[in-house]
């Protein structure tokens, strides 16, 4: 293809090219990985019968369920923090969910694959799960939060500012400042109305404790020194057939999807630390 003659990132670190990758990295708190490559979502969902309508010549994707009743956006921003990824219905806005630059892909395609495929919700409900999960719970009144076990992230559900009377459930990721300030690293949105499938696939992807890999230059660096990442034992190979085998389940209707669970700890030497 004419893009593989341009030095660019689609080229690499991504997981098609895997020449200029030497190494991945295990990355945990997952909610501190950085984005990863964007078509771990898009290309699944192309590969799910979305059609594309992006603008040859804007930076931009432009996705539409198979019955045209979603559409997916993805632009950059000027600002990062503010929302990069867009889904909503295509005839109304009687739900969305936004997420910003550095929100892992991993968990953005927790709540899209879900639209296409609904995953079976926990049992012991959302607030539940992450409290399994080691988060930590609160709530003032009628609003509900729970905090990472590292306390740089919050999810929240809380009322809409919009006109119309609906709650929205939120994620804060921040790192902590001298003086009590915050470090803002990403955010994300999703209305209370969305599938409740779909909102039920973020926070499991969010709140699990398993590993991201990362390749080299992927995590953000308004995150080191809160992170821990070590020198993963998957090559980049592997984990580019592990997105292939996940294209390929999407192009089969009713197929699990065969994404590998969390890599198991490595034993390499770690390459950033937290601050202790």
């Amino acid at each position: 293809m004419s893009h593989e003659r341009f030095y660019s990132r689609i080229n690499g670190p991504t997981l098609h090219r895997v020449n200029s990758v030497r190494w991945l990295d295990e990355v945990s708190p997952r909610h501190l990985a950085g984005g990863g490559d964007p078509r771990h979502v898009t290309e699944y969902l192309l590969a799910s019968g979305w059609s594309n309508h992006s603008v040859p010549g804007f930076p931009h994707v432009l996705l539409e369920s198979p019955d045209h009743h979603l559409h997916l956006t993805l632009e950059p921003q000027p600002d990062p923090h503010h929302a990069w990824w867009c889904i909503h219905p295509a005839e109304n806005r009687a739900w969305s969910a936004q997420f910003g630059s550095h929100t892992p892909v991993e968990m953005i395609a927790g709540f899209t694959d879900a639209l296409d495929s609904p995953a079976p919700q926990p049992d012991m409900g959302l607030w539940g799960l992450a409290a399994h999960r080691g988060w930590t719970l609160l709530r003032n009144g009628k609003e509900r939060a729970a905090v990472s076990p590292d306390e740089t992230a919050l999810l929240s559900l809380v009322p809409s500012i919009s006109e119309s009377p609906q709650w929205r459930w939120t994620v804060q990721v921040s790192a902590p400042l001298p003086e009590g300030e915050r470090r803002r690293i990403w955010n994300a949105s999703i209305d209370e109305t969305a599938p409740a499938t779909a909102l039920a696939g973020f926070v499991t992807a969010l709140t699990e404790p398993g590993t991201l890999l990362r390749g080299e230059g992927q995590i953000p660096a308004l995150a080191f020194g809160y992170l821990d990442s070590y020198r993963s034992a998957v090559t980049p190979e592997q984990h580019r057939r592990r997105h292939l085998q996940r294209l390929e389940a999407a192009r089969r209707p009713g197929s699990p999807d065969p994404s590998p669970p969390a890599p198991p700890p490595s034993r390499g030497l770690p390459r950033h630390r937290k601050h202790r």
